[in-house]
């Protein structure tokens, strides 16, 4: 099953990230990166961004702007992805 990690970049802190994830009844993990310090080594320039990374660890895609991951060819990208083995 994909896996989804909400990525904040908002400057009010995890006060902030906190009371939204809360007011729209989120309980998952989310990366707080105010100083985009994961973004610039992941070569995320601006949001909304989707990357895709393997079970290695390694991204393999990445896209930027608004982006449908129930596309059928996104879907049947990221079920070859679940099927290869790790490394």
């Amino acid at each position: 099953m994909p896996w989804s990690c909400p990525w904040s970049l908002d400057g009010g802190g995890i006060e902030a990230v906190q009371a939204f994830l809360a007011k729209h009844g989120y309980t998952i993990p989310t990366l707080l990166d105010a100083k985009m310090e994961v973004a610039r080594a992941c070569g995320v320039r601006g949001i909304p961004a989707t990357l895709m990374v393997d079970r290695d660890g390694a991204i393999v895609a990445q896209g930027h702007g608004a982006f449908d991951v129930n596309r059928p060819d996104v879907r049947q990208y990221i079920q070859a992805l679940l099927a290869q083995p790790r490394q």
